[in-house]
């Protein structure tokens, strides 16, 4: 009974295992490639470029973007931005533009971290 408990253990660390260090290259649907760094846990993750700007993946139009930081329901989100993420993309959305683009403020990203956490623990089957 003892070393079934332990297993029991040791199997719950590895199920929570943190996104595989390093960087890695994507591909865009047309075929531009960029680097990233994956960032995250199980319940929620996200990617890095070079200038630590975040990016998710947008699954309507098959793109990496760059992210926004939007409210839903009252509650921080994370939302695209329209900006495909490339190498050499610049940190403002135009020229003629001071916002610049997925620059996420990091206290805000940990909140919607957290966010998911809470909500994946909650929704795990006992």
């Amino acid at each position: 009974m003892k070393f079934f408990f332990i297993i029991i253990l040791l199997s719950a660390n590895v199920l929570a295992a943190p996104a595989a260090p390093g960087i890695k290259t994507f591909t865009q649907s047309n075929g531009q490639i960029f680097s990233a760094e994956l960032k995250g846990d199980e319940y929620f993750s996200w990617m890095v470029d070079s200038m630590d700007r975040v990016i998710q993946y947008n699954p309507s139009n098959s793109n990496y973007e760059y992210t926004i930081i939007t409210t839903i329901d009252g509650d921080l989100a994370l939302g695209f931005s329209g900006v495909a993420a490339a190498d050499n993309t610049p940190s403002f959305s135009s020229p003629y533009s001071n916002e610049e683009i997925g620059i996420i403020n990091r206290l805000k990203l940990f909140i919607i971290a957290q966010n998911f956490r809470e909500k994946g623990i909650q929704e795990a089957p006992e």
